[in-house]
């Protein structure tokens, strides 16, 4: 059976062990996020050419109606 010092050694290792290892994921999360947010993901900034043409008519040109 474990004693009370024992949990405290145990919980001290874990601490000692995943502080610093969160700390180093939280700061390099934002560029691996990104960076396979870039390679998996479909852009969806990118629009067909037909949507960023404007027709030679245009209702807003028009000011002498």
């Amino acid at each position: 059976m474990m004693s009370i010092s024992d949990i405290v050694q145990l919980v001290v290792l874990c601490a000692l062990i995943f502080f610093p290892l969160g700390y180093l994921a939280r700061h390099w999360s934002r560029p691996i996020r990104t960076a396979l947010r870039l390679t998996f993901s479909k852009p969806r900034y990118v629009k067909p050419i037909g949507i960023l043409r404007r027709e030679s008519l245009v209702k807003a040109d028009r000011k002498n109606d």
